[in-house]
């Protein structure tokens, strides 16, 4: 019989879903005989409420910064209440049994915080099966952290042992990097991307906000116009086509050196074309060009774990934080007449990566797996009698 892994998700950004969906490839290109199957989970049973989160998390960060601030800052180091855990569940998950009785799995997978809590939550009232949690940050928040987690994935040493000063045993903790697909494991010849992609051979810098298309992308575009004779200005808006719509009226950008891109596959490709990458701090984006040797420069990073990543790409000079106009024009400056001044960040990246497996992730993954599939051998052939009577 297929083992079945059961990969959860939730619908707030793309990082979260793109970790998983990375996971699914390395799975699949270890041991093709593993069923997985990708859920965001709040989307999946409460569409309606995960979208009234959703919304509610976009107009903090955006527009009440400040205060969102002060709300992830609060008890950070502390795991999620009881209280906290249970309202996660109720409203978005309370119906997460239907999911496990149709599936099935074997092992679950979460990506994000909100679905390890329930799960969590349902292992705590009797559910047997095992959980892994991947933290898709460089920063453990206390929100991610439940005793009921079998096995913790996480991007680095640090994140190692902010768990462990929060409880979590060492031998509930590996150190694996996190999941992203082949094509970011891969460096391009530059010279051959640009011409694939059609873009002029000159000095080329990124603009990302993620998925969302956030993080001042619309001041960013406007404050490297001035270099758009010399450097060549790629913008991504991800899925936010209000903003793309607006960089598209405004003749500013009518330009041959600059080119607008909505949320497209090839992103990688992308980054292979780009000598400079200025991007808001979200995990998943800041290890895929970790893998690219790709400098980073961070602009003004959102409040919570984006801050805090930042924190730990600067402070491991694996990026530049940048929050003032004068600031990006003096790394424009560098990236075009001394290229040699952020040498040091390519040189600290392949460092960085020189540590890291690229399917170290999916390795124990299985490995938790194939444990688990021998003791349900033995112990536990009525999985889901206990399930359907919580």
């Amino acid at each position: 019989m297929k083992k079945k892994v059961l990969i959860l998700s939730e619908a707030v950004g793309t990082g979260h879903t793109k970790a998983a969906e990375a996971l699914v490839q390395g799975i699949s290109l270890l041991d093709p005989s593993v069923h997985t199957q990708v859920l965001e989970l709040g989307q999946e049973l409460h569409p309606f409420a995960a979208k009234l989160v959703y919304q509610f998390y976009l107009k903090m960060i955006t527009r009440y910064p400040s205060v969102w601030r002060k709300v992830y800052n609060y008890k950070q180091n502390q795991p999620i209440s009881g209280w906290k855990q249970s309202f996660i569940y109720q409203v978005l998950h309370r119906t997460i049994k239907d999911v496990f009785a149709r599936v099935n799995p074997d092992l679950i997978i979460c990506t994000h915080p909100f679905s390890s809590s329930s799960v969590s939550r349902l292992k705590r009232l009797g559910y047997p099966l095992p959980l892994c949690t991947i933290i898709t940050d460089f920063y453990a928040h206390g929100v991610w952290v439940q005793p009921e987690v079998d096995l913790y994935l996480v991007s680095s040493d640090e994140v190692y042992r902010q768990l462990i000063g929060m409880g979590i045993s060492k031998e509930k903790v590996m150190i694996t990097g996190l999941p992203i697909t082949s094509d970011f494991r891969m460096k391009r010849n530059k010279q051959e991307v640009r011409h694939t992609l059609g873009i002029k051979d000159m000095p080329t810098v990124m603009i990302m906000g993620g998925g969302l298309g956030l993080g001042g992308i619309e001041h960013l575009a406007h404050i490297l116009l001035k270099w758009r004779e010399s450097l060549q200005i790629v913008i991504c808006t991800g899925y936010n086509d209000s903003l793309k719509q607006a960089l598209y009226k405004d003749k500013n950008f009518h330009h041959p050196n600059i080119h607008i891109l909505g949320f497209v596959e090839s992103i990688s490709q992308w980054m292979d074309a780009a000598d400079g990458l200025i991007t808001k701090a979200g995990g998943i984006t800041c290890f895929e060009a970790l893998a690219k040797k790709l400098p980073m420069f961070i602009y003004q990073p959102l409040p919570g774990h984006e801050e805090n990543n930042c924190e730990f790409l600067t402070k491991h000079k694996l990026a530049v934080r940048i929050d003032a106009e004068q600031e990006v024009d003096e790394w424009v400056h560098k990236l075009l007449k001394c290229p040699q001044d952020i040498a040091f960040l390519e040189q600290h990246m392949e460092l960085f990566w020189q540590t890291i497996d690229p399917l170290a992730t999916a390795r124990s993954v299985l490995d938790l797996l194939n444990i688990n599939m021998v003791g349900s051998a033995r112990n536990c052939p009525d999985t889901y009698l206990t399930i359907k009577q919580i």
